[in-house]
């Protein structure tokens, strides 16, 4: 049982009924017990009052749904500037930005890569990578993916 996904299965519909965006859930145990981490994102940036109100809504859906039986610590946040990029339309969204890239396996004995998304083919992205140049990462190679904005 992933409970991550299962969770997201649940909040994910509830939050875009009402405009916003579930960008990512964590699931884990941290020193202080478990914890259960949801990134929310709206057009115009996801204030403070946006995440005390999700929080009550979101507690709620998944004590309805019944997904986790024993204690934990719920956290609804902004994905800030380092936003993660789980989806292909994260990636065709943010064209033109700075990231950081690792992936599964090795793209000519490389896995780690910074720089700007110029275009996506297909399932491919195209990247200007700071030290290899311009570089092809199929979209289901990438392990981990986020924002780098230049400031």
């Amino acid at each position: 049982m992933d409970i991550a996904k299962d969770v997201a299965a649940v909040a994910a519909p509830a939050l875009a009924g009402e405009g916003f965006e579930l960008v990512d859930v964590e699931w884990g145990r941290e020193s202080t017990g478990w914890i259960l981490r949801f990134y929310v994102d709206k057009a115009g940036g996801f204030s403070l009052e946006d995440c005390a109100a999700w929080n009550d809504r979101l507690g709620n859906l998944i004590e309805e749904a019944g997904l986790i039986g024993h204690p934990y610590s719920l956290e609804v946040s902004s994905p800030g500037l380092n936003r993660p990029l789980k989806k292909r339309e994260d990636f065709q969204r943010f064209l033109g930005i700075e990231c950081v890239i690792k992936t599964v396996e090795p793209l000519n004995n490389q896995r780690n890569f910074h720089g700007k998304m110029t275009s996506l083919e297909g399932d491919t992205l195209m990247l200007l990578d700071r030290s290899s140049g311009l570089v092809g990462i199929p979209i289901g190679n990438i392990l981990r993916a986020k924002l780098d904005p230049e400031l």
